[in-house]
């Protein structure tokens, strides 16, 4: 029987938990059929774990970029719209990703590579959260002055519902490009960075499993969420937006402070030997199987 022990995942903290699961450091005798990788799987592995970690603070991030699918809608509805229906508004966060893109790719980011400014994937997601931030910032402002100007003040949603037409407030809704615009940038720099830095660090074998942990951070988010639905009426969206930018702030000073450390490693990280380790295939299955059933029909022909 093979009694060699194997760290535990209470010990994850030690600083030689991955060097005593590499397949080197344990005798071929004492090691089990089933660790088939090789020292830089483990590597791969270690840095793959330690790049979805950037996942655990979006959660926060999301809660403002949500705001665009009904609060920030609703507020539309409150303004000036002119021709122009207020569920169109929302489309400029999509156009503004669109036109940013190229711009960042192909001009920004080469203009801060030559100012020798190193602009790493975790101060452009910490960027992102601020830039969600201050969107929520613009909102709060926007409101505010919605119910201060307003004919109808700050019942104004419950008045437009019943049938009064001119609560509107005397301001055009396009003031909605400063959130829209915000969120947009704020989603290139957070929301695209953190997949591309976990995706890359991950194992191949695992990627999927980085796509998993990334969609589960915006269901928890959708839980949060539902704790300021009592924010979302009248007279309280000022505090709703308010509420947001401030937890969207604090989350982006929480991801600096966590990850600062992985910044200065950025490099190092990056330059990890590449494993060979893809995985259990299907013909290794077959192959297993008829392991099995070769010693099952050795131990009957013996008689044992």
């Amino acid at each position: 029987m093979n009694n060699t022990k194997f760290p535990s995942a209470k010990n994850f903290r030690d600083p030689e938990f991955w060097n005593k699961v590499k397949p080197s450091n344990i005798a071929a005798a004492d090691r089990p059929s089933w660790m088939t990788f090789d020292d830089e799987w483990v590597d791969e592995v270690r840095r793959g774990l330690l790049a979805c970690k950037v996942f655990l603070w979006f959660p926060l991030y999301w809660l403002a970029y949500n705001q665009m699918t009904g609060n920030l809608t609703s507020q539309a509805a409150t303004m000036n719209l002119g021709k122009v229906p207020n569920d169109i508004i929302n489309n400029l966060n999509p156009i503004f990703i669109i036109i940013t893109i190229p711009i960042m790719d192909f001009v920004l980011y080469p203009a801060i590579r030559k100012t020798g400014f190193n602009l790493t994937p975790i101060k452009k997601i910490a960027f992102g959260f601020f830039l969600s931030s201050m969107a929520m910032v613009s909102a709060t402002v926007t409101q505010h002055y919605i119910y201060k100007l307003s004919p109808c003040g700050s019942d104004i949603n419950a008045q437009m519902k019943a049938g009064r037409e001119d609560c509107a407030a005397p301001f055009t809704v396009w003031i909605q490009a400063f959130p829209y615009g915000l969120i947009g940038l704020s989603e290139v720099l957070a929301s695209i960075t953190k997949l591309e830095y976990a995706y890359t660090k991950a194992p191949k074998n695992m990627r999927s499993t980085v796509q998993g942990l990334a969609l589960l951070t915006s269901a928890i988010s959708s839980a949060l969420g539902q704790a300021l639905v009592g924010l979302s009426e009248d007279p309280l969206l000022v505090w709703n937006y308010g509420s947001v930018s401030v937890i969207a702030a604090l989350g982006g000073l929480g991801f600096w402070f966590t990850f600062r450390k992985a910044d200065k490693d950025e490099n190092k990280l990056n330059n990890l030997k590449a494993s060979k380790f893809e995985g259990r295939r299907q013909g290794d299955v077959e192959n297993r199987e008829t392991e099995v059933v070769t010693v099952g029909d050795e131990k009957k022909a013996s008689g044992l």
